[in-house]
């Protein structure tokens, strides 16, 4: 999906991972500025579903908005811990990443699902 950016942007989808793990998906194309060199606005939701809360975003990747004391807008939330600042390499990089910090949390997701 994220191999020919011009063919495929705008992006608005939801990629079912289980039936209780997804990750929504939004991408479009802006002109390129400072704030964002690479012409492209994203942002990578990943939620997973507890048994008593419903739909919680435990993976969150984006650059939609500045945040206050950051330089780069590139940033990730991980389970709703503060916004780590990242350099955008490309957005299957982001996706694959987002994989990869699935597999290498899935004791804490399978514990945000079961509460």
């Amino acid at each position: 999906m994220f191999e020919t950016l011009d063919s495929k942007i705008p992006v608005k989808e939801t990629r079912v991972l289980a039936e209780d793990e997804i990750i929504d998906i939004s991408i479009t194309r802006v002109k390129e500025s400072p704030q964002i060199p690479n012409g492209v606005k994203y942002s990578f939701n990943y939620r997973v579903k507890s048994e008593s809360s419903g739909w919680e975003t435990a993976i969150r990747v984006d650059n939609a908005h500045v945040v206050k004391g950051h330089k780069r807008r590139d940033h990730k939330h991980l389970f709703d811990n503060q916004p780590v600042e990242f350099e955008f390499i490309s957005l299957k990089h982001i996706y694959e990443k987002i994989l990869n910090l699935i597999e290498q949390n899935r004791g804490l997701i399978d514990e945000i699902k079961r509460h």
